[in-house]
């Protein structure tokens, strides 16, 4: 469950470093962007969404929030699947 207790629009994306600082870039072009992947849940100030995943492989992964500048500020995280 990710849960926004802020006053901004938040997401949480799943994904490769590479793939999360590419996505970013692409947000700062269309900071409006909605998603509509198994991998992401954007949730709205305030509220709750439910993500789930199945993790097919051990490994180190990254989750970060890709809104304009979010990534930017630190917004990230790491998930370790043992």
């Amino acid at each position: 469950v990710v849960r926004n207790v802020g006053q901004m629009k938040h997401e949480l994306m799943l994904g490769s470093e590479k793939d999360l600082k590419e996505h970013a870039a692409v947000m700062q072009k269309e900071p409006e962007m909605e998603h509509d992947e198994p991998h992401a849940v954007t949730v709205e100030p305030g509220e709750s969404r439910e993500l789930v995943w199945q993790f097919t492989r051990a490994g180190e992964f990254r989750f970060a929030c890709l809104r304009p500048g979010h990534f930017e500020a630190g917004m990230v995280g790491d998930l370790s699947v043992r």
